[in-house]
């Protein structure tokens, strides 16, 4: 296998650096914070630790990067990892801006290069056998609805820890960017791609603490016509995992708790379960390992799939959409 290095070792970082070392290929980690990046995997004494970004750039044995940083230095250091001929592991968002998105694109085609995103969601079995039943499962007639719901907690405390939390210039929005995303993302892969969005945004439980948004809803339509309905809040006691209700003529699936339920008339059954071998968060499901392994034997092999920078683009632009839509209080084109 390839040997990664992680970049950032906050909170998504570790995750990471699991996932690498189960197929070892954790070859080093990089922090521009010298006690933690001293702290992490402390016993380990061939892991490679740097605290200059360009050190791993420099390092021709470094083959694959792990970009777990702020939001505002995503789409930069993935362009100059693939100048300096290496592959981009990017967590979400892939870019903060339409702006930053296209020139993305444009980096990649230019340099051939290759970059996975994090959108690990698409891989946790309910979802897997969500998308199946879809196409599959005849007996609930046509499809109807989609309806998605993203209930989660972030508070003061999490904010203050980080400075560039909260705010448009370094995060790029709230809750749509930074929790919400894998939820639309789920609901484009599994409705089809968005046409248009009428949204709003707004801060119901930290006035005064960040600048952007911590509670959304949002009707979406996608190019067949049908209607997507869309709340999320960051104003909850707890995280819970995100919640979607697929809607048919006769039924529903309705993936909750990390579940799938097959719901009519006459009966309620669990067709399909996550993992609960889950690092770090629940709420984060169980898909970073299964992600990170498709792409690295992807780059081992030249075959297989991955989730890539042309399968996050659907979001992403619905996503710039609603932010729009909220500016400007009506509906906006994808």
């Amino acid at each position: 296998m390839k040997n990664g290095c992680v970049v950032g070792v906050g909170a998504i970082g570790p995750v990471h650096a699991s996932a690498l070392m189960s197929i070892d290929s954790l070859y080093a980690v990089c922090d521009n914070q010298p006690d933690r990046l001293a702290d992490f995997y402390p016993n380990n004494s061939e892991l490679h630790r740097y605290n200059s970004f360009d050190d791993v750039l420099n390092d021709s044995r470094v083959q694959v990067v792990h970009i777990c940083t702020p939001h505002y230095l995503h789409k930069d250091m993935a362009v100059a990892a693939m100048e300096h001929n290496k592959a981009v592991v990017l967590e979400k968002p892939a870019a903060m801006n339409e702006r930053e998105l296209d020139e993305l694109c444009a980096a990649q085609k230019r340099l051939n290069g290759k970059i996975c995103v994090m959108l690990q969601n698409r891989t946790n079995p309910g979802i897997v056998e969500l998308k199946r039943r879809i196409a599959a499962d005849k007996e609930l007639g046509s499809l109807q609805e989609i309806t998605g719901i993203v209930t989660w907690n972030r508070d003061a405390e999490y904010y203050n820890h980080d400075a560039w939390r909260g705010k448009w210039k370094t995060e790029g929005g709230g809750l749509l960017i930074n929790q919400a995303i894998h939820t639309i993302d789920l609901m484009c892969w599994l409705g089809g791609e968005i046409k248009s969005v009428r949204g709003s945004i707004s801060n119901k439980t930290l006035e005064g603490i960040i600048e952007v948004e911590d509670t959304a809803d949002a009707i979406f339509k996608t190019c067949s016509g049908m209607s997507m309905c869309f709340y999320a809040t960051n104003g909850c006691g707890i995280s819970r995992p995100a919640q979607l209700e697929v809607q048919f003529e006769f039924g529903k699936l309705r993936y909750a708790d990390n579940r799938l339920y097959r719901i009519t008339e006459s009966s309620c059954e669990t067709v399909a379960c996550d993992s609960g071998d889950v690092p770090g968060k629940s709420c984060w499901g169980s898909g970073h390992k299964r992600v990170i392994t498709d792409f690295y034997n992807y780059l081992e092999t030249g075959s297989g799939e991955y989730i890539n920078l042309y399968d996050a683009v659907p979001a992403m632009k619905a996503m710039y959409a609603f932010y729009k839509s909220a500016e400007c209080n009506k509906e906006v084109q994808v």
